[in-house]
């Protein structure tokens, strides 16, 4: 069972202990993300990285990157409409 540690959890392991688990370009973009965003899309973030690119299963890097960049411009624009 997940105790908080490195290593339990891709989005925390990027988000809470600092690590870059992808990529740096990953890292960076989930961090952003986790900032701009509210807690329903945390936890959606951090579903999609456990389930649909887990660091042990060869994720692909490139799609993910990508996939966080969109991500990140919807949040980005959610936060701007929101004034933040």
């Amino acid at each position: 069972m997940p105790n908080g540690k490195p290593g339990d959890h891709p989005y925390t392991d990027i988000v809470t202990h600092g690590r870059d688990v992808y990529s740096s370009r990953a890292a960076g973009l989930v961090r952003e993300i986790a900032k701009l965003s509210d807690d329903k899309a945390r936890r959606k973030l951090a579903d999609l990285l456990f389930s649909e690119y887990n660091e042990f299963s060869r994720p692909d890097v490139n799609k993910l990157e990508t996939v966080l960049t969109e991500m990140r411009n919807k949040a980005l624009q959610d936060a701007r409409e929101r004034g933040l």
